[in-house]
């Protein structure tokens, strides 16, 4: 007799025997047991976790003629037929290679006949998404009124393929991936039964390998026997999957811990020349960052960290080397390389910056922090200064603003013919005050109006009127159509309570040529020489790169 792979050999055969599935397979037999049976069935979930097994199993509790307690005997003639896959009333249909509508509608001309020799006649459909559109809709009205006799099972990967019109016929199971504890306590029970010696962490290497996917682990474990033998290690097993040894993996985590790029780069070349899959060792390191960053956050999660106690009591220490807001730019920025490296013709140079890059990482300041210390710059004393400062530049602004004249006539606040005299210090800062917060406020709630008020500058505010004069005319005649008008002075009475108005005017004679450039590169040097606008950078570790005069135009 030919070999059996294990996944074969050690499949379910009872619902009792299904791993994972408890909340799936204890249903099906309380309606089995009740008679509540539905004429469809849809299967969904990962590969290899049960959905055709769990139908087969099904298949056999239906037909089964001598059900015990919900559960098949396996040794009535239907139950063998079914098991060895040749009853001629249940039929599996692999749905990515009879996608067309003319397979539907054999099946539909199929379902009218009574079974030959069972209770019912059984259709399992894998991977039912793969049907066509006109597949499906050739099925959809044998599936809402099948005959009595008829009860379709659909399994699917991928049930958001599968129309709406499908799945209201269908009664859904959503099987979970099974954890890697119960897949190693199966693992365990197949190499006993095939005399086959393996220690736990090969076991769990296994398993985490399969993530979820029983199947999976068991052509591995059959690979793992195929490449050593009866007698499996942890180190034979490390170098079938190309995984970097557990311990090397925490030095290096330790070594980017510690922002020692020599050490980090060393493991990466140890690793390279020992033949480790770059690819996993990429994300082996990730999931490692990924793990510290859930003890850092949420603390010990058993549940959350599918991790032995010793390797868990290694994190810890090391946690104590950072802190959370640094781990979130760690795994963020190897997130980033991790999903380069497949594609990279240059893989070992991506990950080598990748790793230099992350141990350059800085300590993150808390935002909240960061704006409480801006908030307190802002009010200490030293800020009237700059604060005359940036009135004065203001008031050159509003001097050397010659607002048009052409209909002195108009009513005051109708745009462009309004004239502006220039207020005392005092009123200014008051008025810049209210601005500034007045601004801060629009900004959220009406983002459109603040992008075109932030183009202006503000001249001042005398009684109720608003006083703002633009060098770009664009800016000013659009605010000054009398819709924008309205709604601006609409979001004046909104916040000040009171009813207020605005007057626009354009900037027309502002300096130009030299004179300008030599206005602009004072302003420039006074600004970066401001002793406010130096501890603002420190505060959040930035570099000046350019300064913006209040009122320029921007293209």
């Amino acid at each position: 007799m030919s070999y059996q792979v294990l996944a074969r050999k050690y499949r379910p055969q009872r619902f009792d025997e299904v791993i994972g599935q408890e909340h799936i397979t204890t249903t099906l037999k309380n309606a089995l047991t009740s008679g509540r049976l539905h004429h469809a069935y849809l299967f969904t979930g990962a590969r290899g976790i049960g959905k055709t097994t769990v139908a087969r199993i099904l298949a056999k509790s239906l037909n089964c003629q001598n059900l015990k307690e919900s559960e098949p005997c396996g040794e009535c003639p239907a139950c063998v037929e079914i098991t060895g896959g040749s009853s001629l009333d249940v039929q599996e249909i692999d749905g990515a290679s009879n996608t067309s509508v003319e397979d539907v509608r054999e099946i539909r001309e199929r379902v009218k006949y009574m079974p030959s020799s069972s209770k019912y006649k059984i259709y399992i459909i894998d991977e039912v998404h793969m049907l066509s559109n006109s597949a499906f809709n050739a099925l959809l009205k044998t599936l809402e009124e099948p005959p009595a006799h008829v009860i379709f099972i659909f399994a699917t990967t991928e049930s958001h393929k599968i129309p709406a019109t499908i799945l209201s016929r269908c009664q859904r199971y959503d099987f979970r991936r099974i954890p890697v504890s119960l897949i190693s306590e199966t693992l365990s029970h197949i190499a006993k039964g095939e005399k086959v010696k393996i220690d736990d962490e090969s076991l769990r290497m296994i398993a985490h390998e399969s993530t979820g996917s029983l199947r999976d682990a068991e052509s591995l474990f059959d690979q793992a026997i195929a490449f050593s033998g009866t007698d499996i290690t942890a180190d034979i097993v490390k170098r079938m999957l190309g995984t970097l040894d557990r311990s090397r993996l925490f030095d290096l985590l330790n070594a980017v811990l510690n922002r020692d790029s020599k050490i980090s780069l060393g493991i990466l070349d140890s690793a390279f020349e020992s033949g480790t899959d770059l690819v996993r060792f990429s994300f082996d390191f990730l999931e490692l960052l990924r793990h510290i960053l859930v003890l850092s956050e949420c603390g010990d999660v058993g549940s959350a960290i599918d991790l032995p106690p010793d390797e868990i009591s290694l994190l810890k220490e090391s946690l104590e080397k950072t802190g959370t807001p640094e781990l979130h730019r760690m795994f963020s920025m190897w997130y980033g390389v991790s999903d380069s490296v497949p594609r990279s013709p240059f893989p070992k140079m991506l990950l080598e910056v990748g790793l230099m890059r992350i141990c350059r990482i800085g300590d993150v300041k808390d935002i909240d922090e960061v704006i409480s210390r801006i908030d307190s710059l802002i009010n200490v004393s030293d800020v009237s200064s700059v604060a005359n400062q940036g009135a004065g530049v203001r008031g050159q602004g509003a001097n050397e603003t010659a607002l048009s004249k052409g209909s002195e006539n108009k009513k005051e606040g109708e745009g462009s013919s309004l004239s502006f005299e220039p207020v005392s210090s005092k009123v200014d800062m008051e008025s810049d005050k209210k601005w500034q917060e007045f601004m801060r406020w629009v900004v959220v709630q009406k983002p459109q109006v603040a992008s075109i008020l932030q183009h202006g500058v503000f001249v001042g505010i005398e009684n109720d009127l608003v006083k703002l004069s633009f060098n770009n005319p664009l800016y000013a005649d659009m605010l000054s159509e009398e819709d924008r008008k309205k709604q601006v002075e609409g979001l004046f009475e909104g916040y000040f309570k009171r009813s207020m108005r605005i007057a626009i005017g354009k900037i027309a004679d502002a300096p130009s040529g030299g004179e300008q450039a030599k206005k602009k590169k004072d302003l420039m040097r006074e600004a970066l020489g401001s002793e406010v606008v130096r501890t603002a950078a420190d505060v959040l570790n930035a570099r000046i790169h350019d300064v913006k005069v209040d009122g320029e135009g921007n293209s």
